[in-house]
Order: structure tokens, then sequence, then C-alpha cells
């Protein structure tokens, strides 16, 4: 290939669900910063076959590799292969961007508990060839830590030998949970389903069962009733770290195969948790209104004037529930809308500070430094593939 001919990189990613379609445009960022690249691409669902078309004559390949079949066809193109699913194949030795699923699992699991569940619940996906879920551990240990009783739908169903859930099983785990429970489902369509059992079992969402998917799909997640709440894994850092990564195969670098592990943004709270399940009257009175009025000029002493306690009591109360002060929730709050605001604005550190509840940008920068061990500028460019107007 001459210096100048354009290198063919084929993307065999379904087109149908957001998450893939995000990380298809994570490469297409990074392809737009290499003049270099072709960007092959056919419309897929979720289940087509993945081969490479015979007429494409490509460079590279971003690709979920789930199987060994497909594994081998990739091996023996004899270019690079990045894979981009949550499998490992054995033997594949592909060099794979994934979604770090612990993180998304404490994200999803903190959520819960911050709305004082102390009963949560996994649904998983049933066994998958190649596999395994690293999810659902991480859920488990999160909520026995804060003294949570935990079920996970897999292990309640183990004697079952077909593969397909039905829906009167759904409806049958759910019955046997205490309530009210925080489930984390695998995905949106995993919790789409599970919105779908608690209408059939009488349950209602969010206020004995809240909901949070592993993933976000804003199809299934929008049009479930009532919407789900969902983990932003970072779909489109994946495509991108993905292309990144290819980049570096295609100039004769040699890769590690141990899998990047892309964390998550944040969790989008919609209305399947937008509740508090605590039996505390003032102390979800004080949550709440600390949720409501963070990123203004609040002060603790104005949250005081709001439940009758005295500081000392709701300090205890919050230290018991939460596991921390109220100032520090109320740091906590103020950092995580300054990271979404880093992430999906261009806006300046300023304007940041002062929509996020910081006086200053001095103490914003100060915080973030003594908390996430790096300074707002370096998580920016540490979670963003592209330029969000």
């Amino acid at each position: 290939m001459s210096s100048t001919q354009a290198q063919r990189i084929a993307l065999l990613i379904d087109t149908s669900v957001t998450f893939s379609s995000l990380v298809i445009r994570g490469v297409a960022q990074y392809a737009h910063e290499q003049p270099a690249w072709q960007i092959l691409l056919q419309p897929r669902g979720v289940r087509d076959h993945t081969s490479v078309p015979r007429h494409w004559d490509v460079d590279g390949v971003i690709t979920r590799v789930t199987h060994r079949t497909q594994a081998a066809a990739l091996q023996r193109l004899g270019i690079p292969v990045i894979n981009v699913s949550r499998s490992v194949v054995p033997n594949s030795h592909f060099p794979q961007v994934r979604i770090d699923e612990r993180e998304t699992a404490t994200l999803a699991a903190t959520h819960l508990l911050e709305r004082g569940f102390r009963s949560l619940a996994y649904y998983c996906v049933p066994n998958q060839p190649n596999y395994e879920d690293q999810m659902g551990p991480s859920f488990e240990e999160v909520a026995v830590r804060w003294g949570g009783t935990f079920s996970n739908f897999k292990q309640w169903r183990r004697k079952k030998t077909s593969p397909n859930v039905t829906l009167a099983e759904l409806e049958s785990w759910l019955h046997t949970l205490p309530k009210p429970v925080g489930i984390l489902a695998w995905d949106a369509e995993h919790g789409h389903f599970l919105c779908e059992a608690c209408a059939s079992a009488g349950l209602q969402i969010p206020e004995e069962v809240a909901i949070v998917c592993g993933e976000d799909d804003e199809l299934f997640c929008q049009i479930s009733y009532p919407p789900l709440s969902a983990v932003d894994c970072g779909p489109e850092r994946v495509g991108y770290e993905s292309a990144a990564l290819l980049a570096r195969c295609l100039a004769g670098e040699k890769v590690e195969t141990t899998p990047l592990h892309i964390s998550p943004v944040s969790v989008l709270s919609r209305h399947s948790t937008d509740v508090l399940a605590m039996d505390d009257r003032e102390l979800a009175q004080a949550l709440e209104y600390l949720r409501q009025h963070a990123y203004g000029t609040l002060q603790i002493s104005d949250l005081l004037r709001q439940v009758p306690l005295s500081r000392r009591a709701l300090e205890l109360r919050f230290r018991k529930t939460l596991g921390r002060s109220p100032a520090a929730e109320l740091r906590r709050l103020r950092v995580n809308k300054a990271k979404a605001l880093l992430t999906n604005t261009n806006w300046p550190m300023p304007k940041i500070a002062a929509a996020s509840g910081f006086s200053q940008t001095e103490i914003m920068n100060r915080i973030f430094r003594r908390e996430l061990q790096q300074t707002p500028t370096q998580y920016r460019r540490a979670t963003r593939t592209s330029k969000i107007i």
C-alpha cells in the first residue's frame, strides 16, 4: 500500500441498538482525525452474520468477537482485529476494548443504595459462550458491604434447563424478593422485560421495585413504563479507543491483548429509580432538598432549616445511612455534576464550576485533585472523545 492510499477499516458492528451506534460514532470521530482512513460499514442487526464481505479489501477490522468460528475466520484474514465485545474467545488473542463491568455495577449499586434500598437484586443475561459476567459479583460485593441483602436471578433459576426466561418465572422471582427492592438489569432489553414482569405481577415501579440498567439504550429505556434509569457506559470512548488501538496495530506496534477497560460516565437517572426508599422521613426530606438545591449557593445551615433535626442528629443519620456527612454528600453531588458537564459540554471551567455549585473554579480544582487525584482538565481529556456543542 502506498503512503497516500487510504487504509480501509471494516466495522462489523450492529447498527440497530444505541450502544453499538455510539461505538461506531466513536470510531468515526477517530477516523475524522486520520485523513488516510476509509470506514466500511453495512447496516446490521444484533444477531446478523459478522463476516467481512468478499468484495471488501480491508486493512483492519473492529468487531464484536463472540464465538470460535468467527474468531477463526478473522484470524485467517491475517490483518489486525480489535474486539469490542464483552466476550473472550479462547485462543483468539485479539486486542480488546470493553466497558468496565465492575465499575458499572458499583455505580448502579451506589445509585440504588443512596436512595435507601437495602434489598438489592441482579437480573442477568442467561449463560453466553465465552462470556464471564463481572457485573453480578461486583454488584453483590457492594450490596453486602453496605449491609444489604442480595438475590441473583441466575442462581435462583439455576436448576432450569431452558435458556429462555419466561414472564411467569420472572414474576415468581420478583415475588420472592423483600420489598422495596432495587434491581440491576444486565442491559436495557432485560430492564424492559423486567418492567413487563412487574406490571404483570402488580408491582409498582419505583415504589416497590426500582430498576437501573447496566447499559443505556435510548429506545428500550424510553419506551419502558416508566422510563428506565441506566448507566452511561461511555460507548463512544469504546469506539474511539478501539480505533486508536487499531491505528497502533496498523503502524506495526506490538500491543497488549489484556482488555482495555473503559470506565462508565454516570447513571442516567430516570423515573424507574426516582424514589427514596427509607423509613427515616426527616432524612428522606433532607436528601430530597439537598438534591434539588445542591447546584446553587446551598449551605448545610440552609439544609438544617428544612428539617426538625440538630446538626449532630442530621450528621449521625447521614453517616448511618449513606456512610458520609451531609457536607460530603453535597460535595459528591457537585463533583458528579461537574464530571457530567466536563464530559458532555465544551463549557469553560468557570461556567462549569458555577453550574455545579462551586463558588470558585479553584475550589472545584482543589476538590477534584483531592477526591479524584486529577484536575478537571485531566478528567475532561480522559473522558472525552469528541467535541460536543
